[in-house]
């Protein structure tokens, strides 16, 4: 029956259902109590006299503890010395109970969230005449009794629920500490909902965080999805880093575009290219890069023609494999590259082309006249 404070703290979204629970048992005088819970400061200071009074007259010794607690709740006094023992208003409750017993119960019906807020933190920090009498904001995880992390970490971690409180009561508030894995799962590099949160954040115009803490955000996150498999989820990460997002977009691309195609890795260079507007150059790119260490030339060179890497191209030609086009009569695959490279816009950018590149070419020629002519 007298769940107390922890049932009062409920009523002000449901007063009828309050004033009810106590109304069955026959309680009428509380449930009127009840019912004025949130009026004028002079019914708590009725209530504060006579709690004075009970203790005077040591009666209160009397009265269950729990019926105290209910008492020094509406009487708005967050701790109460009665005759036998300290009454504790926020005894047992979590830590929004305790920012809702200040807002409701502590201050006046006009105090802002900030208010009870700066009420809060002094209860918890031990800052005011009472002590500390409530709970600290404690993240699920560490009031579950989770490893102690806090200690680990040499500051006080506080749930993300209350960062949001604070932030709303100041829009100055820093983000880093509200951005923090361990404000919501001891997992440290888990950064899913601080990601996601910044872009709600970003949207609603709260844009104080430095260029740097940005930056690890957004790379921390990018890592994650990249550990698990998902790197192409994170090159769309990485679009979001403010400056240099080119360089670590090409970088992840050199990382992981394989070489042979599959399904999956068609399906996510579509991905790239078609929903991310990834240009197909970088991925080219990429792909020859990979080729050069495995000390695939023939990709290589595909990769290079694809990425439109003229000069580089016909290096790659005429160093490795045109000789060996040329003694295995394979013309045909060496002048599929040669007619791309000849184009007037692509052989102006290419070093000695009218001495290595075009002789090929010309003479690949001459051999397929040649032999049109005998077939003739």
């Amino acid at each position: 029956m007298w769940r107390s404070v922890d049932t009062a703290t409920r009523f002000p979204v449901c007063n009828e259902r309050q004033t009810e629970l106590f109304v069955r048992p026959g309680d009428h005088r509380l449930s009127l109590l009840l019912s004025q819970a949130v009026g004028s400061q002079y019914c708590r200071d009725l209530l504060a006299l006579q709690l004075a009074d009970w203790h005077r007259m040591q009666t209160d010794c009397y009265l269950p503890e729990e019926r105290l607690r209910i008492f020094a709740l509406l009487a708005g006094k967050p701790v109460w010395q009665s005759t036998d023992s300290l009454v504790n208003v926020c005894a047992e409750l979590d830590w929004k109970r305790c920012v809702a017993v200040h807002l409701w119960f502590m201050l006046p019906p006009t105090a802002s969230v900030a208010d009870a807020l700066a009420r809060y933190e002094a209860a918890f920090q031990g800052l005011c005449e009472a002590g500390k009498y409530a709970c600290a904001p404690l993240p699920p995880y560490l009031e579950a009794e989770q490893p102690d992390l806090e200690e680990a970490s040499k500051r006080p971690l506080y749930d993300l629920c209350f960062h949001l409180l604070k932030l709303y009561s100041d829009r100055h508030y820093g983000l880093q500490q509200l951005l923090e894995p361990l404000a919501v799962t001891w997992e440290r590099l888990d950064y899913r909902l601080s990601w996601h949160l910044w872009g709600v954040l970003q949207a609603l115009h709260y844009t104080h965080l430095s260029a740097p803490r940005q930056g690890l955000l957004h790379a921390s996150y990018a890592a994650q999805l990249e550990s698990a498999g998902l790197w192409h989820m994170a090159v769309f990460i990485l679009l979001h880093i403010p400056d240099q997002r080119e360089r670590a977009v090409r970088e992840m691309l050199t990382l992981h575009c394989p070489l042979q195609e599959t399904e999956d890795s068609v399906r996510r260079e579509r991905f790239l290219t078609e929903q991310l507007l990834i240009p197909e150059r970088w991925i080219h790119e990429a792909k020859a890069t990979r080729a050069h260490r495995d000390g695939d030339r023939h990709q290589q060179a595909l990769h290079l023609y694809r990425a439109r890497y003229w000069n580089q191209c016909h290096r790659l030609l005429i160093q490795h494999l045109a000789s060996d086009c040329i003694i295995n009569d394979n013309h045909d695959y060496l002048l599929e590259f040669l007619e791309g490279l000849a184009l007037p816009e692509h052989c102006a950018t290419i070093q000695d082309w009218d001495t290595a590149g075009g002789v090929y070419l010309d003479y690949i020629r001459v051999i397929k006249t040649l032999q049109d002519i005998q077939q003739v």
